[in-house]
């Protein structure tokens, strides 16, 4: 007579304790204390915008509002996590590398920008209930800007330098439930935190005026999103529909201002105020369909509209625009279980995206496209599968003396899996 009994494992060794809490903290204190871009963009609205998005969605131009997977975390959409393997604990790390050439007429410049991206672990709670944490990016500044101006109603120059740093990050908790075989819901709820700075200095070349103002937008706020997932048959293929939707809200926020005017004649003088109140995270939504056949082929697209002209700073119009972004993807895994070649046990995946922005810089539209494609390592045992994502992609132009952005990134996306229950049999 055989007997089975559940054993509970929920971690098997302290060094892996160790280890995500020791990446949690480089996450942090990296995010926090380093730019994620170089994109003289990142001056306007909140900075340049991160989507929260997997190494499986990037690689698919960021697609992932319809797509469930077992061994992935995909905030993207919270319904898709009732979905997460029942015996996994799942730990997920990102990081990324950008490469950019700026081009402003004949003239260019290559930056570089190294960041982790994302951080994640979840699980599943009970049959039909799973959680997941992560801390990602929400917007960066990075941009370094210096220019010569005539001074309005005098033959006068001055020298105008911007300087733009920091960036605000989110907090997630993610919640999914499956309310039939068919259908799921979920939820995000995200703490916003972070602090945008912001550096102008004037200086005439006639005199020795020198004018500084010194901004701070340091936020402290919560808001949420919702998700919906669902999966039907068709013939041989399974489709699934995936929306998400999320209110305006207003981010509890202050924003700290110093202006410093200074003249040889007079000296420096300096005005300190701090304001408090709220800026508007946009009223979007989301909608996505997945084609999968078998367990090899998946092929999808996303549409989301963010109602950014409707947000305001502090009660003060931005002067933002909506944004459109469009994606389509597809993965496919070679590995039918028996495969012994490498590169038939591995996942491919390819994309495109198309991003109208939401910013207007002199009448012209900051939009942005490009293709991804990457592929999916599994590590030995199943216990993770190592994504790397390649991304190559077009931002603004340089129509009206404007400056575009040549961009390569590369991101690769970690997820380990640790069993938290294991069947034994025994006679």
């Amino acid at each position: 007579m055989s007997n089975i009994r559940m054993i509970v494992k929920p971690f098997s060794s302290i060094s892996k304790i160790i280890a995500f809490l020791s990446l949690g903290l480089l996450f942090a204190s990296s995010t926090l204390a380093q730019n994620s871009t170089s994109s003289p963009y990142s001056y306007y609205g909140l900075g340049e915008l991160n989507l929260n998005g997997t190494g499986n969605s990037i690689s698919m131009g960021g697609t992932g509002l319809a797509y469930r997977n077992g061994g992935v975390l995909n905030i993207l959409n919270p319904a898709s996590l009732a979905h997460v393997d029942s015996l996994k604990f799942i730990f997920n790390v990102g990081m990324a590398a950008k490469y950019t050439n700026l081009n402003q007429g004949d003239k260019s410049d290559f930056l570089n920008d190294y960041n982790l991206t994302r951080i994640a672990f979840g699980f599943k709670v009970s049959p039909r209930y799973s959680t997941a944490f992560s801390i990602t990016p929400y917007s960066s500044l990075g941009y370094d800007i210096s220019k010569v101006e005539k001074v309005i109603g005098s033959d006068d120059l001055m020298n105008r330098s911007l300087k733009g740093s920091g960036g605000l990050n989110q907090l997630v908790w993610s919640n999914g439930v499956k309310l039939t075989d068919k259908l799921s819901v979920g939820l995000n709820g995200i703490y916003l935190f972070g602090n945008n700075s912001r550096d102008e200095v004037i200086t005439l070349n006639s005199s020795s005026y020198v004018y500084r103002n010194n901004s701070d937008l340091i936020s402290q706020g919560i808001y949420f999103n919702l998700g919906a997932q669902y999966q039907m048959e068709l013939g041989k293929y399974n489709l699934t529909l995936g929306a998400m939707y999320q209110p305006k809200l207003g981010v509890r926020a202050k924003q700290k201002v110093e202006v410093t005017n200074f003249s040889s004649g007079a000296g420096a003088v300096r005005h300190e105020d701090t304001d408090r109140g709220a800026f508007d995270v946009p009223e979007t939504y989301g909608l996505g369909f997945g084609i999968q056949k078998g367990k090899h082929l998946w092929i999808g697209g996303d549409y989301m509209h963010e109602k950014w002209s409707e947000t305001e700073v502090f009660k003060k119009d931005n002067a933002l625009r909506d944004r459109n972004k469009f994606s389509l993807g597809m993965e496919y895994k070679a590995d039918d279980g028996y495969a012994r070649k490498f590169l038939k046990k591995m996942t491919y995946r390819l994309g495109g995206f198309y991003d109208t922005g939401y910013i207007t810089v002199e009448d012209e539209k900051i939009n942005a496209m490009g293709v991804s494609l990457g592929f999916g390592i599994p590590m030995a045992r199943n216990t993770g599968m190592i994504n790397i994502a390649l991304e190559f992609g077009i931002s603004g132009t340089t129509s009206n003396n404007m400056v575009r952005e040549d961009f390569t990134r590369i991101t690769v996306d970690i997820n380990l899996f640790e069993k938290w229950f294991v069947k034994r049999k025994y006679h």
